[in-house]
């Protein structure tokens, strides 16, 4: 794949400031600054833990920074794909066993996702955060994680690590810079406190419970920290009408059940579960916990986010759904549009026929004549080690892959998007470009924030995951 060559010392041609022109005029300054402005070069990431204890990878020094036509694409685009997806498994698949067989899972659970839909209005407020690329024309959705335990909700974090640097501090205050602060995490928890009201009988209390397997719980001390800061921000929602709540970190197996189907942790009745660490969520959350749960839920004395929904609205096979309904009356024609035009073409892996373009294919044959121009995903895998970048991976490699998500199913097949390039500070202390995923948070109905993943081009394998090495970036929203 051909990429443009670093930048040495930070002289931008006239493209490349016009390419972050389309960001805002303030991406563009910021380019010019760095020309005049040495001292912009003086870091190039945070380590872990040294911006805040609370982000746990390396951010990135440079801002990046975006308002109008992008930012409103950003806001409105997010909202609507996710209520799409949220309605997509009732909508159009209806029937029990039709779900089973979509996702391939038990019919028992099928029936319990597709029920807990049906009770939440289609999980009105289930967290998610989408991930796109953005081509130079509009944000292309790749997946729409559907789980509770998304990274990189830390986006207030990041702006006031990145903006307290002496010279991004002295850009600010020459551009007069009016930075909209993201909420990410207040965002947060008042979806969780609205969920609440909704499904409960409000007793003026919310006690939530974020539960996570035991392998993966934080250790004490850091989850005694963060318990306490969220907390704090619940309490900043609950005060002001005399409310009360906490905010409690533990193991599934800790959830006990108390009088009246209610779930209790640690003596208090918890209202809330965010089901944190649960992709897999009868694995990892335990038979034991998920009957306990079943039973609040039912009785209507605990909300779950994202709960049995989960087993369907976590896969990445709901972006084919939508491709496969985009020329039927399911859709509406703004629908139609939003999935033509911020969803690339995406399809399931297997040995049928497929039409695309206006040309009907069979999908074996597409996948080994298109490569180049195609990627192959697991439907349910996530931090990016099982896909595979067709322009990145060897013809040998890829018909391996192939022949593997053909045998076992469950696979996607998607097109390619070619990023629009951001030049940042590079690790070798060269401007390079960066493949950017931006990821987008939608917190029930409401926009959450955003954030940026970033991978040099040069290198990779063309997945950009903090998994495999990419840094966050601070993507920030001017007024």
């Amino acid at each position: 794949m051909s990429v443009p060559e670093p930048i040495p010392g930070g002289h931008f041609p006239p493209e490349v400031k016009a390419q972050h022109g389309q960001l805002s005029p303030a991406a563009a300054a910021f380019l010019e600054f760095t020309e005049r402005v040495p001292e912009a070069f003086s870091r190039h990431t945070f380590k872990p833990y040294e911006a805040s204890p609370l982000i746990p990878y390396e951010l990135h020094a440079w801002p990046t920074f975006v308002e109008g036509p992008v930012a409103r694409q950003m806001r409105e685009v997010a909202p609507a794909l996710c209520r799409l997806i949220k309605q997509a498994p009732r909508r159009l698949l209806g029937a029990t066993d039709r779900a089973a067989a979509f996702y391939g899972i038990p019919h028992e659970r099928a029936h319990a996702a597709l029920d807990a839909l049906a009770r939440t209005d289609d999980a009105r407020g289930a967290i998610g955060r989408g991930d796109f690329i953005h081509d130079g024309t509009a944000l292309k959705c790749l997946e729409f994680n559907m789980t509770a335990g998304v990274g990189g909700w830390e986006t207030a974090l990041h702006v006031q690590q990145v903006l307290a640097q002496p010279a991004m501090q002295r850009f600010a205050v020459e551009q007069r810079l009016r930075v909209r602060q993201p909420r990410t995490l207040r965002d947060f928890f008042a979806n969780l406190v609205d969920t609440v009201r909704r499904d409960l009988d409000w007793e003026g209390e919310c006690n939530i419970g974020i539960l996570f397997s035991p392998s993966t719980l934080p250790d004490a001390g850091p989850a005694e920290q963060v318990s306490r800061f969220f907390t704090a921000q619940l309490q900043e929602l609950l005060q002001p009408e005399g409310a009360r709540g906490e905010v409690l970190m533990a193991t599934y197996g800790s959830v006990e059940s108390g009088p009246g189907a209610r779930l209790t942790l640690r003596g208090k009745r918890l209202h809330a579960v965010v089901e944190y660490d649960a992709r897999d969520r009868v694995a990892l959350a335990g038979a034991a916990y998920v009957a306990r749960a079943q039973a609040a839920f039912d009785a209507r004395t605990v909300s779950l986010l994202n709960g049995p929904a989960q087993d369907v609205l976590d896969d990445k096979r709901n972006l084919t759904l939508l491709w496969e309904h985009v020329t039927t009356s399911a859709l509406s024609e703004p629908e139609r549009e939003l999935v033509r035009r911020n969803v690339p073409w995406t399809c399931r892996v297997e040995r049928t026929h497929v039409e695309r373009d206006g040309t009907r294919y069979f999908i074996p044959e597409l996948l080994a004549s298109q490569r180049e121009s195609l990627v192959l995903k697991p439907g349910r895998d996530y931090g990016g080690e099982s896909v595979r970048v067709g322009w990145a991976t060897s013809a040998a490699d890829w018909d391996t892959a192939v022949r593997e998500a053909l045998d076992v199913g469950g696979w996607v097949v998607q097109e390619r998007v070619r990023p629009t390039p951001i030049h940042a500070l590079g690790p070798e202390g060269t401007v390079v470009p960066y493949s950017v995923v931006w990821g987008l948070f939608v917190l029930g109905e409401t926009y959450g924030g955003h954030f940026f993943r970033m991978c040099p081009m040069q290198r990779g394998t063309g997945v950009v995951n903090v998994a495999q090495g990419a840094v966050v970036g601070a993507l920030i929203e001017l007024e």
